[in-house]
């Protein structure tokens, strides 16, 4: 079976399984462990949000056996009573959807996607008001890549115009920034040859010669962008200008970013703009379990294993968690960073 269809399979199979979602909290406190269900949206599997979602779902299930688990052994670790699983998607608009339709609990979202989808604006005009989402945690920056064939006859992003390029998936993230750039730029859908194919997909069409370019927004380094560019096929456009600079004055979600030399074999430093990564829930989720899922990722194990997981996981930090935040925090999280002695703003009493 494909990753996928196991994943949704367990999916379907642990779905009765939940917190409830506006439990007495005492009662929980109290009581014994209630088993749950924790399902985490992601993107694909080429990308950083499976691999950085798979990390969060190790961390906070409740394990009996690991390694990792501080002493005294067999003493668990994790949330009590919590099965977590990452699931693969189309990324972040595909999440939000999800989030709001109650069929996960929390996943990865881009920032400029989740203001848009929690006010209706952008992509989501006339669409979708995703009430229901909350904020969780500030992961880590995402790049605007715009990869291309070296042999294609592009420096710049105007000259992607007539070229076969990949947008990524309906549903995806990068494909609502790709809109956004293009139209920065002067350009539409309609004066490309564009294809909507993930970068996975995409990058072995690329090096065949049957694309010409695709976008991507993710973490760096990207596995398929670095597998390219090991064997010499691809340059990465920068993203600055007059264009890059109304788009970031439109957009306050948005900031000036660096992929920095070295991220790929033969790239120099690039300029390019940023989201943040971002860990978002659903609103109905119970106060008590938001603020353990958070006590989880926080704590000293978690970020050793975040952080040795993956290059992104070095900037999952928690004294930036609360930046980029463009939608209300979840009341349990604002109870964790309380905790903790970060003030949640003035907001946080909205969450339910």
């Amino acid at each position: 079976m494909r990753r996928r269809d196991v994943l949704s399979t367990f999916a379907a199979a642990a779905a009765g399984f939940a917190w409830p979602a506006r439990a007495d909290h005492q009662a929980q406190a109290d009581g014994p462990a209630m088993p749950a269900f924790f399902r985490i949206g992601t993107g694909g599997t080429a990308g950083v949000y499976f691999p950085l979602g798979s990390l969060i779902a190790r961390v906070v299930a409740e394990s009996h056996s690991a390694p990792d688990c501080p002493p005294p052994v067999p003493q668990p670790c994790g949330v009590p009573g919590l099965l977590a699983v990452a699931q693969t998607s189309n990324g972040s608009v595909s999440n939000v959807e999800a989030i709001q339709a109650g069929a996960i609990e929390a996943g990865l979202v881009q920032s400029d996607i989740a203001h848009g989808a929690f006010n209706a604006t952008g992509i989501f005009a006339g669409k979708l008001n995703a009430s229901r989402l909350r904020f969780l945690a500030r992961l880590y920056p995402e790049a605007v890549h715009v990869v291309v064939r070296r042999n294609a006859g592009i420096r710049k992003i105007a000259d992607l115009a007539g070229k076969r390029v990949s947008l990524d998936e309906p549903g995806s993230g990068t494909l609502a920034m790709a809109r956004m750039l293009l139209a920065a730029h002067g350009l539409s859908e309609s004066r490309l040859r564009p294809e909507y194919v993930k970068p996975d997909l995409a990058a072995p069409r690329l090096a065949a010669g049957q694309l010409d370019a695709f976008f991507f927004v993710g973490g760096w380094p990207v596995r398929s962008v670095a597998d390219l560019a090991a064997a010499g096929h691809v340059d990465i456009l920068p993203v600055q200008g007059e264009a890059a600079a109304d788009l970031l004055q439109r957009n306050p979600f948005l900031s000036r970013g660096t992929i920095p030399a070295g991220m790929y074999t033969g790239v120099n430093a690039v300029e390019t703009v940023t989201v943040s990564a971002q860990l978002l829930a659903r609103a109905d989720l119970a106060d008590t379990l938001v603020e353990a899922v958070l006590r989880q990722i926080w704590s000293e194990r978690g970020q050793t294993l975040i952080r040795a997981g993956h290059p992104r996981g070095a900037d999952v930090a928690l004294a930036k968690a609360l930046e980029g935040r463009g939608i209300p925090l979840h009341s349990g999280a604002a109870r964790f960073y309380r905790s903790v002695g970060m003030d949640p703003g003035p907001d946080a009493a909205a969450a339910r």
